[in-house]
């Protein structure tokens, strides 16, 4: 065979680019990863460590309100985005910001508080507050090896950003979305910019629309008062990529947000659907007989809970093929399967702590959905142990699963004593609602995953230094932990209302450190690892 047929047989068998988690939400839409029929470790202490990136720019991503001040001191790290990891190419790509300039946020009104002041005086300690407390920002994306960790390209726009950093509460964090050997993020004005995923190099911007013209506002206003910073309050949605459109949230909402969609090839814009999201919520990709669509449920009317809406969005034209109404507000987003998707529908009991405002508590309910249409299957049983409340506090986390016909579901705050919070996990049917299995087995304000045959879980995904892996069982019959609660020697990066997403790969689990790195962790057991 001639040396060019050999390499076009070499190129045609190898097919296409493999995108292992190329979004937010995960290579099926719904955050369950890809099944890669490892065997996993039964116990996470045997989880082995293969390699710390060797970027450590993408910064601590998020504070507390108590340190607000105290980690813009930390000199060995910087504010940077609470966005997530993305895994395509053998890559991860991650997008971040960095503070930057000469112009500072010296009038940063927590100076004033008397717990702040030993901040101040000691030169070293403020040239690294006046460095992290800069007002603008480089918008940063990169590309690492994932066998290796090294960084193999970085995207640095300089000074086109503003510094996002929040505290402990909400927090800039849009993850960028890969397809079609592009990568895709957007900056912290609201910029959106894809590069080359295997150099890095920029084929277009888009830096139109109300997020922009309202973000060089704020910059203008900020370099003038040195007053603090933009802030990146709920700016949690991140893109995804549907049908060939780049779905693209519009933080201009209260509660709930515009989406617009972008060709991918060009950057143009094609369409803009006003309040269709919430703005912590990721549009859904859902697939239906070969075809994608944008599946995405809305809050409602501030203060009414009987407002929010359910729709299924035609990519290409942005059209709305169905809205499902008098939902109750829905922050978190959705995870559906190919026939079911659950979202909160109104209890008919009141929240006791809630009663003087007439809010009941959050309860789920699955709609079968179709693209022609939506209807209501069923509700969960509207009893305390499925009750959580229904605000953007406890709200804005992944709370469902669905695979294999069953729903996995974790309920917060549900209890009709206001004195005792309880948590429980459970497992449900997904044709029927039926009750498999609840039990108070999972704590704290959980991420999980379903990897492999195992329940993959992060206790406390609030609270970066409490941060534990947990494995369970899947069998209803026989739901329990497996192992013991494993401590990350490199702890995750989180806080309130930034439950970014972090993926499993071929046996593979990334997570972000508060160094600004991010870790590999390989959780297969030995026999499978050398496979």
């Amino acid at each position: 065979m001639k040396p060019a047929n050999l390499l076009l047989a070499l190129l045609l068998s190898a097919g296409p680019a493999r995108a292992d988690w190329p979004q937010a939400n995960g290579p099926t839409g719904n955050f369950n990863p890809k099944r890669y029929g490892h065997q996993l470790v039964s116990d996470l202490k045997d989880a082995r460590k293969l390699w710390v990136s060797q970027t450590a720019d993408l910064g601590f991503a998020k504070g507390s309100s108590s340190g607000y001040v105290r980690h813009l001191t930390e000199a060995d790290t910087h504010p940077g985005a609470a966005s997530g990891l993305i895994v395509a190419e053998g890559k991860v790509f991650a997008s971040t910001f960095r503070p930057s300039g000469e112009v500072w946020a010296e009038n940063l009104p927590h100076r004033k508080h008397a717990s702040h002041r030993r901040y101040f005086g000691n030169s070293a300690v403020e040239a690294v507050l006046r460095r992290n407390a800069a007002i603008l920002a480089d918008d940063v994306t990169l590309a690492i090896d994932l066998k290796t960790g090294r960084t193999l390209w970085k995207a640095v726009e300089e000074g086109e950003g503003i510094n996002r950093y929040s505290g402990k509460r909400n927090h800039f964090g849009v993850t960028p979305a890969y397809d079609e050997g592009k990568v895709f993020s957007m900056g912290t004005m609201g910029a959106v910019r894809c590069y080359d995923a295997v150099n890095g190099r920029k084929l277009w911007e888009n830096a139109s629309g109300p997020l922009v013209t309202a973000s060089r506002e704020t910059k203008a206003k900020l370099l003038a008062t040195k007053d603090g910073f933009a802030g990146g309050g709920g700016m949690s949605a991140s893109l995804v990529v549907a049908a060939g459109v780049l779905i693209v949230p519009q933080f201009t909402g209260r509660t709930d947000i515009p989406l617009r969609g972008l060709d991918i090839r060009t950057g143009r814009k094609l369409w803009e659907a006003p309040a269709a999201t919430c703005r912590y919520a990721t549009p859904a990709v859902w697939t239906h007989g070969g075809r994608q669509y944008v599946l995405c449920a809305t809050v409602g009317q501030h203060g009414k809970y009987d407002t929010g809406k359910l729709r299924l969005i035609e990519p290409r034209s942005g059209k709305v093929l169905w809205t499902a109404t008098s939902l109750a507000p829905t922050w978190y987003a959705l995870s559906p399967s190919a026939k079911h998707v659950m979202v909160n529908v109104p209890s008919a009991h009141i929240n006791p702590k809630k009663r003087k405002d007439n809010q009941p508590w959050g309860l789920m309910a699955a709609y079968r959905i179709t693209p022609g249409e939506v209807q209501r299957a069923w509700t969960m049983p509207d009893e305390p142990q499925f009750w959580f409340e229904n605000h953007m506090d406890i709200c804005a986390m992944r709370r469902v699963l669905i695979r294999d016909g069953r729903v996995y579901f974790f309920s917060q705050g549900h209890t009709v004593d206001p004195a005792h919070c309880s948590r429980f996990f459970s497992i449900l049917n997904e044709s029927t609602g039926k009750v498999l299995h609840t039990s108070e087995a999972l704590s704290g304000s959980p991420q999980f995953w379903l990897v492999e045959d195992r329940l993959l879980v992060i206790p406390d995904a609030a609270h970066s230094n409490r941060s534990t892996l947990e494995l369970f069982t899947i069998d209803p019959k026989d739901f329990h932990r497996i192992g013991e609660p494993w401590k990350p020697p490199h702890e995750n990066t989180t806080a309130y209302e930034a439950y970014m997403e972090l993926p499993y790969v071929d046996g593979l689990f990334l997570m972000r450190n508060r160094q600004g790195q991010v870790v590999c962790y390989d959780l297969r057991a030995p026999s499978s690892s050398s496979r």
